[in-house]
């Protein structure tokens, strides 16, 4: 546990840093934020890791109107947590969702 707290740590230092440079709608925000959000899914903090994965996919989705990989990738990944959770339908939602929208650019 002690190793994810130290990325938990560098990685909120790391949004920080991305957030004085960037404006908060910038991908590389939300990237951070989805890194975030992963490193609590691992330490089994799933309500914490989902809300950084929506603040994510929110984003994402503003930055990338018409759709992107990287919403794709918030989409699964949220689709993980709610799995993880034991939300099965829920999941299946938001993957249903990715797999769309992966569908929909790379066709």
């Amino acid at each position: 546990m002690g190793e994810h707290t130290k990325a938990l740590e560098y990685n909120m230092e790391a949004l920080e840093m991305m957030k004085k440079f960037y404006n908060d709608g910038h991908p590389d925000v939300a990237s951070s934020l989805n890194n975030i959000g992963f490193i609590y899914n691992v330490m089994g903090e799933h309500t914490e890791a989902l809300r950084y994965l929506m603040a994510a996919l929110e984003m994402r989705k503003k930055f990338y109107k018409d759709g992107h990989p990287d919403v794709a990738s918030s989409l699964n990944n949220i689709s993980s947590i709610y799995d993880a959770m034991g939300e099965h339908a829920k999941a299946l939602e938001y993957l249903m969702e990715a797999l769309d929208m992966m569908k929909k650019f790379y066709n």
